[in-house]
């Protein structure tokens, strides 16, 4: 293989292990599931969002961005309406209850992640890994 098959292989590999960690950590200690987690996320610095706004940032489909969004919806994390502008779109904001669940599984997440990576990785190191995270994410499609 390649050096960038390998990395690409070994960085698919290393978000299933991330995903399952954080995962099973937010569902034991909020019953949340880090699919929920990601659309509060997405939400947080957010007034309103479109539906579709979502789908493109956890980049999946409109569908299933409108399912994810409804099961949030249904724990009271979230709630819909009918956009003003465009009554074919709907809009997503977090509730109150959406708000103090973030905040109480954002500490959650960030422990989670340091079982994963103290000692294996220095903060400049993440800074940096950061940066091209960011940098690839920005135009994927280069």
């Amino acid at each position: 293989m390649t050096q960038r098959v390998q990395w690409a292989h070994d960085l698919v590999r290393l978000e299933i292990v991330l995903w399952d960690h954080v995962d099973s950590r937010l569902k034991e200690a909020h019953g949340l599931s880090l699919a929920s987690f990601e659309t509060l996320w997405v939400l947080k610095d957010r007034e309103m969002a479109r539906v579709g706004d979502l789908a493109r940032e956890l980049r999946i489909t409109m569908g299933g961005a409108s399912k994810l969004a409804d099961r949030v919806r249904a724990t009271g994390l979230i709630e819909r309406a009918v956009d003003p502008a465009d009554r074919r779109a709907t809009q997503i904001a977090l509730t109150a209850e959406g708000r103090a669940m973030l905040a109480a599984a954002t500490a959650t997440y960030d422990a989670a992640m340091a079982e994963l990576l103290d000692g294996v990785i220095s903060d400049d190191e993440l800074s940096v890994t950061q940066d091209v995270i960011t940098r690839l994410l920005r135009d994927p499609a280069r």
